[in-house]
């Protein structure tokens, strides 16, 4: 246990915070009155330094260096220590108080050190040094008062009852005294630790702020992520897709291949026309649109370019998708377009899929199921997909589903909660779907994400 340190010590943890502060603001040693503030064992040093030396100097300018300079002199000196290490200036000034007691010089100049000893004990030390420094300052009023109370005692004029007086006296000033200082002590120990508490909780609001700003740079990055993965994973195997079958109708069927290439255009303007969207966000142009976010209404669009690319896909809407907040919106086409990639990727050829939404009073239910192979032996397992939607559904408090089925293929069922004043007077679940299991041992949840190919 460090006894003796003080809370402004320059050693101490405000002081190192404060030291990079300074070189933050670039003020330094430019600010004097921060820099007394912020080093006080340097400003006392020279303070009681000088203080000491120019009683030196009357000393010998005097013609005659006594006890009292002797004594008065490292007192003096002692003091610049007090603050930075009040017990070891509580013991120097203590002992050397003492000493010249006990050689029989009563009072000294550097008496008045024992108070300012005692005053920084109280306000900068520990608890242990609290309590000393104010024990050595009545022991200092002892010494003192029982001094005097021998001398009136055995003076010329003196007696028992002079002897009493004198000690009483002196004992009832001295312990006004020292409570007095005591006081005053606790007051700047106050202080002290108000100014404390008001610089953490300024450091505690800058490093507060500084994990807000990253965690909203993380989860933008997120967002922008999941953004860019659905526009280039769907587009790239759509445009995929399309060029493999390509090949083979140009040898067959040349007229065929216009279709073909024009789908693989249509695609690749769509997604250039997503990036140059997101491109704008991060670029900040807010005044800059590239066209509306994707919502439930592109969903035909969507599939129309899926069946292109070969996939047998089926579109079943239950309840009204109008006046969707434009956040769920977006993440229903997301989702919906996700699962269809993973579909054309991993369900193997001649897989169809159906694409059902359903919304009741309770939220949105969004279901993609497959008759493919259901899992992808194929796959490294490396893919972000399924945990991009389980992402977007988590931001809008949902839930998501995602595992093969127990015969075949694979299914992906999400459910977006929808505020109160977007709900629909339709019926909340509607009829099951055909691909739905109820048996719960053998209901796909997140545990079989990793069958598909995508890391959970």
């Amino acid at each position: 246990m460090t006894t003796g340190r003080s809370p402004d010590a320059p050693a101490g943890p405000h002081s190192a915070g404060s030291a990079s502060q300074r070189g933050r603001t670039g003020r330094g040693v430019r600010d004097p009155f921060r820099w007394i503030i912020e080093n006080p064992g340097t400003v006392d040093l020279i303070g009681f330094g000088t203080a000491a030396a120019l009683m030196l100097l009357f000393g010998l300018g005097a013609g005659a260096i006594g006890w009292w300079v002797l004594f008065s002199v490292p007192m003096v000196l002692a003091g610049a220590v007090c603050r930075t290490r009040p017990l070891l200036g509580v013991i120097v000034i203590g002992v050397l108080a003492v000493s010249h007691v006990l050689v029989g010089i009563p009072v000294v100049a550097g008496d008045a050190m024992t108070f300012y000893a005692m005053f920084c004990a109280v306000a900068y030390g520990s608890t242990a040094v609290h309590l000393i420094g104010v024990a050595a300052g009545m022991l200092g009023v002892l010494v003192q008062a029982s001094w005097f109370g021998i001398v009136a005692l055995f003076g010329e004029y003196g007696g028992v009852g002079q002897a009493a007086i004198t000690f009483v006296g002196l004992g009832i000033i001295g312990t006004i005294t020292i409570i007095a200082i005591w006081a005053l002590a606790n007051l700047q120990r106050a202080r002290v630790r108000q100014l404390a508490l008001t610089r953490d909780r300024a450091e505690q609001a800058v490093r507060e702020r500084e994990q807000r700003t990253a965690l909203a740079v993380a989860d933008e990055r997120a967002r922008i992520a999941r953004e860019m993965h659905d526009v280039v994973a769907h587009s790239l195997s759509v445009i995929i897709a399309q060029a493999d079958g390509g090949r083979f109708v140009a040898s067959q069927k040349p007229e065929k291949a216009v279709e073909v290439l024009g789908t693989i255009g249509e695609t690749g303007r769509a997604a250039l026309a997503d990036m140059r969207s997101l491109l704008g966000v991060l670029r900040q142009q807010d005044e800059t649109s590239f066209g509306p976010q994707p919502g439930p209404e592109q969903l035909p669009e969507l599939l129309e370019r899926v069946r292109a690319a070969g996939l047998e896909v089926d579109l079943e809407s239950e309840g009204s998708l109008d006046q969707l907040p434009s956040s769920v919106g977006m993440s229903v086409f997301r989702l919906v377009q996700e699962a269809l990639t993973n579909v054309l990727k991993h369900a193997g050829p001649g897989a169809s899929a159906s694409v059902r939404l359903v919304r009741g009073a309770e939220g949105l239910v969004i279901e993609v199921v497959d008759d493919g192979q259901g899992t992808d032996p194929t796959s490294d397992g490396l893919g972000h997909g399924l945990t991009g939607m389980r992402e977007r559904m988590s931001v809008l408090g949902g839930t998501l589903q995602a595992g093969p089925l127990p015969s075949r293929g694979y299914r992906v069922r999400a459910t977006v909660p929808l505020p109160a004043d977007h709900g629909s007077p339709a019926e909340a679940d509607g009829p099951a779907s055909p691909y739905t299991t109820t048996d719960p041992g053998t209901s796909p949840g997140p545990a079989a994400d990793d069958l598909r190919g995508e890391t959970p």
